[in-house]
């Protein structure tokens, strides 16, 4: 598996994101011609599934679409993998990325709860997510869900609504990280540093993570942990080591690409 990228600049306001301040906040697009004829090119040399690594891939549809287009009117037979943000997506749109070879997304959710959503600086709703993974679904595209618990605005009983909301999302595997990262420059190193939560000294080579005040890290992880217990699809910590000999027997069989679609299969049978 490769890496490929059709765009760079992120103009979106999420609340700890480090892309508008690493890539600009304009956005830079690739020739949609210019991305096709490098996937040919390296499809040529053998491989088999890339990644996107755009920050977002459909920032604008437009964008997303004419890639996708380009990809097809060149012939690349190529399966891939890209982030995208469950907002605005429509039926035209999924049904064509997955003609142009999507296989799996990963979405930036990064929560299941509104109140929190509007916290984070996203400005989707779970309805958006709920009918982004819908699509998905429909399409026969695997998908996942990355949720970051524990910032702004989250309590018990956020994260306890965010777990309801979950059940709503059939086949979604569900990575929930704890504690939301910091990083200078920032609204949340600002809010952060406002709140009295970071030394006068920290440089933040060290990760530093957020949590709200309404948690403790010990209560965030035993919460987590729960719902890791109430459903196989949740993803909290380590891997089970048994992970390891599954992705490399698969590996051996051929299959490509993300293997993250068997991880709620494993956690059921252990």
């Amino acid at each position: 598996m490769l890496n490929i990228s059709t765009q760079r600049g992120c103009h979106l306001l999420c609340c700890y994101c480090t892309y508008p301040l690493i890539e600009g906040r304009a956005n830079h697009r690739r020739d949609p011609d210019a991305v096709a004829d490098e996937l040919a090119a390296i499809q040529r040399r053998g491989v088999k599934h890339v990644f996107i690594t755009d920050a977002v891939f459909n920032l604008t549809n437009d964008h997303a679409a004419a890639v996708c287009e380009a990809i097809v009117r060149r012939g690349v037979k190529m399966t891939w993998t890209c982030f995208l943000r469950p907002k605005n997506l429509t039926p035209e749109l999924m049904t064509l990325m997955a003609r142009a070879g999507l296989t799996h997304i990963e979405f930036g959710t990064d929560s299941f709860c509104d109140e929190v959503l509007v916290e984070y600086g996203k400005n989707f709703t779970f309805a958006d997510i709920a009918h982004s993974t819908e699509l998905a679904r429909s399409a026969g595209i695997h998908y996942s869900h990355y949720l970051i618990c524990g910032g702004p605005g989250e309590t018990p009983a956020t994260l306890e609504t965010g777990f309801e909301n979950s059940r709503q999302l059939p086949g979604a595997i569900i990575f929930a990280l704890a504690g939301m990262r910091i990083y200078p420059g920032t609204p949340l190193f600002v809010r952060a540093k406002r709140e009295g939560r970071l030394p006068a000294d920290a440089d933040l080579l060290e990760p530093v993570y957020y949590i709200s005040p309404a948690l403790t890290e010990a209560q965030l992880l035993q919460q987590l942990a729960g719902f890791k217990q109430r459903s196989s699809n949740w993803i909290v910590g380590p891997l089970p080591p048994e992970f390891a000999g599954l992705a490399e027997r698969l590996r051996q069989r051929g299959v490509v690409g993300p293997l993250w679609e068997y991880f709620g299969i494993l956690q059921r049978m252990s």
